[in-house]
């Protein structure tokens, strides 16, 4: 391309020097000389042009389609070693690694090999053409040149290396910050509850300090780096055409060989940093592609591929288990032992029970009879064969599992009960389903779904409440009719409604079946053969419930701490009756509870409870793209942008002076450069083209400078002002986002994941409005508007053609992004999907293994692998096609420019001056011109996320912690309180409703206890007491003020709350503990921490209070964090305690020794405390009762037993030893 562009120039050069040195005659000859060779010349270019589109089209094309091939084959061969891997490999390796791998690495390991290798060929052939013409057309000049690539490369190696190091350090604080605002989100209830909003505000605002510190150095370094780079570059320019003319005074070359010397080395010397980003590409290829292949080669120890081993048949499978001297540790723990020389029987048929506290090695009985891990000593046998002996896969098929946690699918009822069945066997039909749903009680509630069998879950059964997962969980274990059931902690989270419902399903599915039961409330366990207690990894204790109890050892200790009272004690103090005649009626009747021992019909119930309620629940991506959509159809709000940004004002003139400047450098650059090629032409006066070089380059030095300053005032202004602008948004959005209410978190829309990704993402995308995007707009309109303006001023015939071409080079332009952001939308929501069943596959990789499901999954995602496939095969195609007419395009236009302008310097209307003037003054402009059509989506983005911000800043809460003007700080706050006909739905479930007409009233200094099922109101007592919520109608007063009334900060300073699962952040104990009051000393700290009895296992720990507790407590057990979170609670000295389910997901153990501490902790204090576990209130001074909103019975816990009813009957259902009266 250059020789022949330099052909083109040297053909009007001679002309031109024919014109001034022949007569008329020779003019003539002159003209159809210059009309033959500028045809000749324009044709060749066309023909180059469809060349170079048919090269760029096959190139671009055949890349994209080989690299998505070999990608896609990877996907399926690196998910299918993955479903092969044994359990251990998945202790060691995240879910989120996995899928990273196969959406992030299996790109980077493409982008390698696809069309970026096609281009770095492209690059190399262009590098080595380009030197080769240089040093064959003027080596001299080459050399020259050469000399100063070196210090190009170290400008730009070092802006890269500060840019590199300042975005990396940025973009941490900037994780910090929004790691600070996901533990808020997600843990919004605690934030409010203790009033934390101003200390996580300055939490967050000290991360965003530190990010706008590494943004002001960014800022300067690359404002300095981009304008010493352009500086190098017009300086070199400069001594290029310097020293050209010095070789021509001498007659050692030709202008146009100056000029094809001057774009070949440039050229070639470009294409090397044009090379570089893909280089990385392929760099980071290879790095991915060896991550990959170490998964796909390796082989597990326990390989569900593997067709060796016994095949068992289920008619002859007795199902009779046996451990012989099992010992085992796990592989990613080898320090900690968690069975030794461990020996059980399992007789075929029998029900064994495993207890014991958390640790001692229940659940991994389970896990090495699945063979999710071998012993490290001893065996296990099925039916007197050692399992590693038996095929993986029949050993699996014999087994049914049912889980604490149930995972299923986001398929329906149907698919995932089915996928319970044996996977070699006929799939189970609607009958089979519906047979094994009526035997675990789930039929009836399948039933009244509005699309029963066909309902779909939704991710990990997110769309049913526990109860009902459990159920189906159950019958998909017994589909298959295995030979043994396994139940972990089958009903430990459920309330004991549910749990009688669930407990029936698995008593009638443990019927005639080898059965293990791993359970935490004992009341479930107590009909079991065979009770196995278990500490520290050996049996300290074996045989049936009343054998145990009679031995009144471990087992009996176990069950005395969930023991309920049934009878009254003689001990009681008058200071106990005098106190509590207000709260209850008393009796002097004993009572015993009867236990009826016979199996009784137990009726299904619908309830409305909040896990319960079907409802289309969206993803985080979905709410963001229907928001974008449309806030796209919305005013841009670019006003008050501006006016946001007027601190910034005196930073953005300077920078608004520094774009208009640097866009006013590249027209002049064309001036200048087509000025010194007409210099060139005038061979005839050597002297004055010595003069006019030595003027122009100087020229070029000149704009050198003038560029060096513009570009470091345009970028590091704007840079500087766009960081200042992130920041206060970012802290105004956060501020207003605490400033809501409960309800604004509970809505679908506000999920913690779109609000810190708003947070994260929009503030950056309006900042480009007054940052670099509004600098970019800026110069590039000031370069349209001088390099037309100069176009039109030189000739505007020549403007009008080319600029009628020019749409052309703009759609080419546009079509050649496409090409190079790869398959576009479509293929990358199409391969999201597919990243949806590894997510689902991975994280649920033992339940896959048990159910036996790998083929499944298989089948499932390289099916589901087809259509993302396909779409980017057809975008192969077709932007392949932009890619080479972007490449082709260019010499068309060049060839009619060429061929035009030379008829009008032929005709004498133009000199040659003048149409190179107006050439390069609209081919330079035009770049300017395409950049424009890229600012387009930024600008959309960029206004629908400062319609999304301002939304957040101007919505007015509901109930504002902060707006505590005129409101009543009533004292003493005793901690009397009452609910008078409150009706309550909330505004999320608007058609649920919870209360309907509640009354209580709270005593101060007493304990109220609430019990009742799920969905009866219980937890939106206290949310309604801490006024998370405001109730529809009803009065809620604390002492005798309506809630609504009390400065809302001050009423919740008298309040703690501990709940179920406490929310804990990453933050030092000491930290933790200190949240509950600000500015809280030292012995204050330790001292609510000796009363929530864990001030002892702080103080064992190597950093003590210092030790960090992880992301939401993770480094703590449950009841360690638990409590904390009482630690917290206490340190503020609340006149109102509230406990929300506070031990139920303890282990016995660990519940004896929180429940002491709330015992403790509510001493002195008014205490309303919720619980499942009857055992936990039986001393509370007044037990209400909730059902569907009311209170239906209230008394003390011998009274309600007197009344016989519903209290009585949870009473009953979790009884564990028999009283005789």
């Amino acid at each position: 391309m250059t020789i022949l562009f330099a052909g083109f120039i040297n053909t009007f050069f001679v002309f031109v020097y024919q014109q001034n040195t022949c007569y008329q005659e020779c003019k003539t000859v002159a003209e159809q000389q210059l009309d033959a060779s500028v045809r000749d010349y324009a044709l060749q270019f066309i023909g180059l042009g469809v060349a170079v589109f048919a090269a760029g089209y096959l190139q671009m094309c055949l890349w994209m389609i080989a690299g998505e091939r070999q990608a896609n084959r990877l996907r399926s061969l690196y998910y299918s070693a993955i479903l092969r891997q044994d359990i251990t490999f998945f202790d060691t390796v995240s879910t989120g690694d996995v899928t990273t791998r196969i959406s992030g690495d299996i790109s980077l390991f493409q982008e390698g090999i696809s069309e970026k290798v096609g281009q770095i060929l492209q690059y190399a052939a262009t590098f080595c053409g380009g030197f080769i013409i240089g040093f064959i057309k003027g080596w001299k000049l080459t050399l020259v040149l050469c000399a100063v690539f070196p210090l190009m490369a170290a400008a730009g190696g070092f802006m890269a290396s500060a840019l590199s190091k300042g975005t990396s350090e940025g973009q941490d604080a900037y994780a910090a910050a929004g790691s600070v605002a996901e533990q808020v989100f997600s843990g919004i209830r605690t934030v409010t509850a203790f009033g934390g909003q101003k200390r996580e505000i300055e939490r967050y605002t000290e991360q965003l300090r530190r990010a706008y510190n590494f943004g002001k150095r960014k800022a300067c370094v690359n404002g300095a780096g981009l304008g010493v780079l352009t500086f190098i570059m017009l300086g070199c320019y400069g001594l290029a055409f310097w020293y050209g003319s010095i070789l021509i005074v001498n007659h050692e070359t030709t202008g146009p060989e100056i000029l094809n010397v001057f774009f070949a080395v440039f050229i070639g010397a470009f294409s090397i940093g044009n090379a570089a980003p893909h280089f990385t590409a392929v760099s980071n290829s290879m790095g991915a592609a060896a991550k990959l292949f170490e998964v796909i080669d390796r082989v597990p120890i326990i390989d569900s591929t593997s067709s060796n081993g016994q095949i068992l048949q289920k008619s002859s499978s007795q199902g009779r288990i046996e451990f012989k001297n099992v010992s085992f540790h796990y592989p990613t723990r080898p320090d900690v032992q968690i069975l030794k020389n461990f020996n059980l029987i399992i007789e075929p048929g029998q029900t064994v029970a495993l207890v014991g506290s958390s640790g001692s090695g229940k659940s991994t009985i389970i896990s090495l009879l699945e063979r999710f891990y071998d012993p490290i000593n001893g065996s296990i046998l099925l039916d007197g064969v050692d399992i590693k002996d038996i095929n993986i896969k029949s050993l699996r098929r014999q087994i049914g599992l049912v889980g604490q946690e149930p995972v299923l699918f986001a398929e329906s009822i149907k698919v995932n009960i089915g996928w319970g069945g044996d996977p070699m066997a006929p799939a189970p039909n609607l009958s089979d389903i519906i047979d094994a749903c009526k035997k675990s009680n789930a039929h009836d509630f399948i039933d009244e779904l509005p699309k029963k069998y066909d309902t779909v879950v939704g991710e990990k059964g997110s769309l049913l409440s526990g109860g009902q997962k459990q159920r189906i969980a159950i019958a998909r274990a017994l589909i298959k009719d295995p030979r043994i059931l396994l139940l972990d902690e089958a009903t430990s989270a459920l309330d004991t409604e549910s749990e009688r419902l669930v407990q029936e399903a698995l008593d009638k599915a443990a019927t005639n079946r080898t059965s293990i039961i791993i359970a935490h409330r004992l009341s479930t366990i107590k009909h079991a053969d065979k009770i196995v207690v278990m500490k520290k990894g050996e049996i300290v204790e074996i045989g049936q419930h009343d054998e145990l109890i009679a031995k009144q050892g471990v087992y009996f200790g176990l069950v005395r701490a969930q023991e309920l009272e049934t009878k009254k004690t003689e001990k009681k103090t008058v200071d106990d009756d005098d106190d509590n005649d207000e709260l209850s009626s008393s009796s002097n009747e004993d009572t015993s509870v009867i236990i009826d021992e016979k199996k009784h019909k137990l009726h299904l119930r619908k309830m409305s409870t909040k896990g319960s309620t079907i409802k289309s629940i969206k993803t985080d991506e979905e709410i963001i793209k229907e928001e974008t959509e449309k806030k796209l159809l919305q005013k841009m709000p670019l006003a008050r942008v501006f006016r946001l940004c007027k601190p910034e004002y005196g930073l953005m003139f300077i920078g608004c002076i520094g774009a208009a400047v640097n866009g006013s450098v590249t027209p002049l650059f064309s001036l200048v450069f087509s000025s010194i090629l007409d210099d060139f032409s005038r061979t005839d006066q050597l002297d004055e083209l010595q003069k006019s070089a030595n003027f122009w380059s100087m020229c070029f030095a000149l704009l050198a400078v003038v560029s060096f300053l513009a570009n470091f005032a345009q970028l590091s202004m704007f840079m500087l002002s766009g960081e200042r602008l992130t920041k206060r948004l970012r802290k105004l959005t956060f501020e207003a986002l605490m400033r809501q209410e409960i309800a604004y978190f509970d809505d679908e829309k506000n999920g913690t994941g779109v609000l810190t990704s708003k947070l994260a993402v929009d503030a950056t995308k309006v900042e480009g409005l007054s940052g670099g995007l509004m600098g970019t707009v800026i110069q590039n309109l000031c370069s349209l508007t001088l390099g037309f303006g100069l176009a039109f001023g030189f000739g505007w015939k020549l403007t009008l053609v080319i600029l009628a071409a020019s749409p052309a080079v703009v759609i080419a332009g546009f079509l050649e992004m496409r090409a190079m952001t790869g398959f576009g939308s479509k293929t990358r929501a199409a391969y999201e999907g597919t990243g949806q069943i590894v997510q689902q596959s991975v994280s649920n990789m033992r339940t896959i293994a048990a159910l036996t499901r790998e083929e499944t999954f298989k089948n499932t995602y390289q099916d589901a692998l087809k259509e993302p496939h396909k779409i980017a095969i057809k975008g192969s195609l077709l932007s392949s096609f932009g890619f080479g007419t972007s490449q082709g395009i260019l010499y068309f236009i060049w060839s009619l420019a060429f061929w035009y302008g030379s008829k009008l310097v032929e005709t004498g209307e133009y000199d040659l001056q003048r149409m190179l003037r107006v050439m390069f003054a609209v081919v330079f402009t035009a770049v300017s011109l395409g950049q424009m059509s890229t600012f387009a989506p930024d600008i959309a983005k960029a206004k629908v996320a400062a319609l999304s911000i301002f939304e957040i800043l101007d919505r007015k809460s509901l109930i504002n912690p902060t707006d505590n003007e005129g409101k009543d700080r009533p004292a003493p706050v005793l901690g009397d309180s009452s609910f008078h006909s409150v009706h309550f739905k909330y505004p999320a479930r608007p058609n649920v409703p919870i209360l309907r007409g509640l009354d209580l009233s709270i005593y101060s200094g007493k304990t109220i206890a609430l019990v009742g099922s799920s969905g009866s109101g219980k937890s939106t007592v206290i949310s309604l007491l801490l006024r998370f919520y405001d109730a529809d109608s009803g009065e809620i007063e604390v002492e005798g003020v309506n809630v609504k009334q009390w400065n809302l900060e001050y009423l919740r300073t008298n309040m703690a709350l501990v709940g179920q699962e406490p929310v804990l952040f990453d933050l030092t104990i000491e930290q933790n503990i200190a949240y509950g009051k600000e500015g809280c000393t030292r012995e204050e700290i330790e001292e609510a921490a000796k009363e929530a009895n864990i001030h002892n296992f702080i103080t064992s720990l190597p950093d003590g209070y210092d030790t960090r507790v992880g992301e939401k407590g993770t480094q703590l057990s449950g009841g360690q964090k638990q409590r904390v979170a009482i630690a917290r609670a206490l340190i503020r000295s609340p006149k109102i305690l509230l406990l929300d389910e506070a031990t139920s997901a303890l282990d016995s153990e660990s519940e004896k020794v929180v429940q002491n501490a709330l015992n403790k902790a509510s001493k002195g204090r008014t205490t309303l405390t919720i619980a499942h576990r009857l055992s936990t209130i039986q001393n509370a001074d007044l037990i209400l009762v909730c059902k569907k909103g009311k209170i239906v019975e209230s008394g003390k816990h011998f009274d309600l037993i007197n009344q016989k009813g519903l209290y009585y009957e949870l009473v009953n259902k979790q009884t564990l030893i028999k009283k005789n009266d």
